[in-house]
């Protein structure tokens, strides 16, 4: 696992999904981090610190800002760090290890390579940067054809933006997400079929291609 002192997550849900975020310092001397949520026109609304002994954990206390509203949040470390977030309502389940350079999930060039067609697919981009950004998504069929491609508003220095299967269209293949700015991106699958009646989920953070 690429190492990285920095950490990115595009979403902590609210209202009745129960979000849970630990972070571990990974490093061989006690570190201080960071962490900071903001709302997607990147307004800071919450703020916290502490220090880590190596390899002890910290569950980071955002959900209190979080009950009314979707935030996201962004972890510094002086050491290394690893981190892990749970998203729960009832037999779905989201975990992500959250976006980073070093491991590739958060670029100018992110690809997910699924779509479902009929169920429920939702995406968010998050702009990490200090400028503005915007963004373009295309999607394709398993064949490789471009089907369908749109692009975002302007995402605010350190906002997010928010598309789903109402943009995507009811298409079997890939997505592409392209900004010209450095962007992490989550896609959250929902399902509920015969195998799965109570429903389940699923999380992917994009995948850099450049």
């Amino acid at each position: 696992m690429p190492l990285t002192n920095q950490l990115y997550f595009a979403q902590v849900a609210a209202g009745v999904w129960a979000d849970w975020v630990q972070v571990i310092n990974v490093g061989d001397r006690d570190s201080k981090v960071f962490a900071v949520a903001r709302d997607w026109t990147g307004r800071i609304l919450w703020h916290s610190e502490t220090v880590l002994r190596p390899y002890q954990g910290w569950v980071v206390p955002v959900e209190p800002a979080s009950v009314t509203q979707d935030l996201s949040l962004v972890l510094n470390s002086e050491m290394p760090i690893a981190a892990e977030r749970h998203c729960h309502l009832g037999t779905e389940v989201l975990a992500f290890p959250g976006a980073s350079i070093e491991a590739r999930t958060a670029g100018r060039r992110l690809f997910f390579p699924e779509l479902v067609a009929g169920c429920g697919d939702w995406f968010i981009v998050f702009n990490i940067n200090e400028q503005q950004a915007v963004a373009t998504v295309y999607i394709r069929d398993d064949n490789g054809t471009l089907v369908n491609q749109f692009t975002s508003p302007v995402i605010p220095p350190m906002g997010g933006w928010v598309f789903n299967d109402q943009q995507t269209g009811n298409v079997q293949g890939t997505v592409e997400v392209i900004s010209d700015q450095i962007i992490v991106s989550e896609r959250h699958l929902h399902y509920q079929g015969t195998y799965h009646p109570n429903g389940v989920a699923v999380g992917q953070l994009g995948q850099v291609l450049d």
